[in-house]
């Protein structure tokens, strides 16, 4: 009997020996769990229940033009709280002084009404309380004479544009993310959106488990931090300009809608970009959210005829033809398999020379030169002129663009579409500045809306070539078909260019978009610029559209 409560004591023991180390092992797995992997969440959660956060907005930085004029602000207005621990007044005698000096809102449009309101916020119970946004600096001044300790302003502010419309597609606006949060959408607002917002300041104050505050608890105040101010390379009245003339030429001819951009040659410095239809950033949701992207950077299209100087330049440049160099294939149209390629106007010139072939505007003689460049070439001379990748110009929603990148994946009938800008397609801000490295002496410079940054660069054409292309261009403008509507006495290098729109698969032959390309005065580049009109229905042809309207705002430019 004693051996059998020996051995019944001995194996309570080793039960209990073995359980031990298990409930420790337990304990020690459920405090990991609850300190380490849990910590950091209830942590939150526990500062959640004993702290209020209140949100202080920050100036968003302002967007100058080049000489620092305003393009985008923001208004400087005032919040009103209370910090009821220095309060040392009562609470309704606070509600009473401050009653007559609220200036009537949409929350409130009588004297008892501002009182209600004023009442529902001074009463809560909480040590910081949000008492009202968006005061005048008047209202400010008149709440200060009171010199009632306890008050305090923070500065906050209304995004706005004091020229409406003007540069809109360059601006973009500030709208709110989906958290309610204030963001910058389109333009330098969404590029540059980081910068423009900076930091926002907090308010932390302590309560207790029931939400009342605690009056000697933890009270921390942080300011806001300024954002940076953005200057531009726009210049406003080039900008002004541009849009004016614009709005006329699409009344005028009858478009759908159209651009134009101007660039510094040397610098790659855009200084105004227009384009319609546009929108008031101040009143944003009021238009269409089809005509918030800028097409300048996010709209693609097939530059046609345009494209011809940059095709041309880069055979010039390799030395597999010279001006005078005659087309031994442009007699007729050109068959490649099914495929027969024509010229626009369906006139055929024997022979004829590479200043010919630009001045006419020939697709066969275009043919002629990129077989003569070959698809590796031609694939090279895309990638130098910028073709393929975005330009990073500093403007939101950019697109980089549809080339082939590879010229061992060049088949004969796209080499031939593409020398005369058919079977491509890139961005008006892509082809401005492929251009501009003819007007920049052939050296390719990256656009930017930026006014004090410097761009990078690479050399694309040598000193022979872009003297050889320059002429060429000239000599378009002079005795090519927009000449009846160049102004007398000014020089220009350009080109014309009437691109069919595909539409499911085919052009049609009824809607193009017309565009002028060049650079002026064409030995001392001042301005290189693009216009371009889609749709118009005055005349499809961009010699009787794009290129007068081009030539009136270059005249204007040089007055």
């Amino acid at each position: 009997m004693g051996l059998h409560l020996t051995n019944n004591l001995q194996d309570r023991l080793r039960i209990i020996t073995i359980f031990i180390p298990v409930i420790f092992v337990i304990l020690l797995v459920r405090l990991f769990y609850w300190q380490i992997l849990r910590g950091p969440e209830l942590k939150a959660k526990a500062s959640k229940q004993h702290e209020t956060v209140i949100t202080l907005k920050a100036r968003r930085g302002d967007i100058l033009d080049r000489d620092g004029s305003l393009l985008g602000g923001s208004k400087g207005l005032y919040h009103l709280y209370l910090y009821k621990p220095q309060l040392k007044i009562s609470e309704q005698q606070l509600i009473d002084s401050l009653t007559p000096l609220i200036v009537p809102t949409a929350e409130s449009s009588t004297s008892a009404e501002i009182k209600e309101l004023l009442e529902s916020r001074i009463t809560l119970t909480s040590n910081w309380v949000s008492i009202k946004h968006f005061l005048t600096p008047e209202e400010k001044e008149k709440i200060e004479n009171l010199k009632i300790t306890g008050l305090g302003f923070e500065e906050e502010y209304v995004r706005f544009y004091p020229e409406a419309s003007l540069s809109a597609h360059l601006l973009g606006f500030v709208g709110q993310d989906m958290a309610g949060q204030e963001q910058g959408y389109f333009g330098i607002e969404g590029f540059f959106d980081r910068q423009l917002k900076g930091r926002e300041g907090k308010v932390r104050t302590e309560k207790d488990a029931v939400g009342n505050p605690i009056l000697i608890g933890n009270y921390q105040f942080y300011h806001a931090t300024e954002g940076k101010d953005i200057k531009t390379s726009i210049d406003k009245s080039i900008q002004y300009i541009a849009e004016k003339y614009l709005k006329e030429g699409i009344e005028k001819y009858q478009a759908s809608a159209g651009n134009i951009v101007i660039m510094e040659p040397s610098t790659g410095k855009i200084r105004a970009s227009a384009s319609l239809p546009n929108y008031d950033p101040n009143n944003f949701s009021k238009f269409p959210s089809d005509y918030y992207k800028n097409p300048v950077v996010a709209d693609l299209f097939e530059p046609g005829s345009i494209f011809k100087v940059l095709v041309m330049a880069a055979g010039l440049n390799e030395k597999v033809v010279t001006p005078d160099t005659q087309c031994d294939n442009c007699g007729s149209p050109v068959q490649i398999g099914k495929y027969s390629i024509r010229t626009w106007d369906e006139k055929y010139r024997p022979n004829i020379t590479m200043t010919e072939t630009i001045v006419n505007s020939d697709n066969t003689g275009m043919v002629y030169v990129a077989n003569k460049l070959g698809g590796k070439k031609f694939a090279d001379y895309l990638r130098l002129f910028g073709f393929g990748k975005k330009t990073d110009a500093g403007l939101q929603d950019e697109v980089s663009g549809k080339v082939i990148e590879d010229g061992e994946k060049y088949r004969e009938i796209d080499l031939a579409t593409n020398s005369f800008g058919q079977g491509i397609a890139v961005t008006p801000i892509q082809m401005l500045a492929a251009v501009n490295t003819i007007a920049n002496k052939g050296t390719y410079v990256k656009p930017t809306v930026l006014e004090e940054i410097a761009t990078e660069s690479w050399s694309v054409l040598n000193q022979n070539a872009v003297g050889e292309i320059t002429e060429i261009m000239k000599k378009a403008v002079e005795n090519g078909e927009a000449k009846w509507s160049k102004p007398k006495g000014l020089s220009v290098a350009g080109k014309t260019g009437t691109a069919q729109i595909p539409i499911e698969g085919h052009y049609d032959p009824d809607k193009t978009i017309a565009s002028f390309i060049g650079f002026f005065p064409a030995d001392n580049p001042k301005y290189t610029m693009l216009v371009s009109l889609r749709e118009p229905k005055t005349s499809i042809w961009g010699s009787e559209t794009a290129a007068p309207l081009w030539f009136q705002v270059a005249k204007h430019l040089l007055l």
